[in-house]
């Protein structure tokens, strides 16, 4: 029996049943080295796909992170504008109350004038 066959009748059956048949040594020499291999190259299947799924977790968790950082530059920008917005709007309320005070300064100035002399 070639190699590929035995690896397919071993595919056949769960890695479980092949350690169990290892240990119990019911495999020839060659059987027992090709066994040895098949579950060599099982157990780098499972890592292999182990660390595809963990690649695939950073790339997701790096990607959130590039979202919430786009997101953060986002709100940041609209703060900034926001602050902008009141500085302007803070200016025009001083520029009104001056004018106000103007306005009732001259509203009242024969009054004024009137205290004074």
């Amino acid at each position: 029996m070639d190699a590929s066959s035995f690896f397919a009748r071993l595919d056949a059956v769960d890695e479980l049943t092949v350690r169990e048949s290892l240990a119990a040594g019911r495999y020839n020499e060659q059987h027992a080295k090709l066994a040895h291999e098949w579950l060599r190259r099982k157990e780098e299947e499972r890592v292999s796909a182990s660390a595809a799924k963990r690649d695939v977790r950073e790339e997701e968790a790096l990607s959130i992170a590039r979202d919430s950082a786009a997101s953060a530059r986002a709100s940041a920008a609209s703060a900034s504008d926001s602050a902008a917005s009141a500085r302007s709007q803070s200016r025009w309320a001083m520029w009104a109350a001056v004018i106000a005070t103007i306005a009732a300064v001259i509203a009242i100035k024969d009054q004024i004038i009137a205290l004074i002399f």
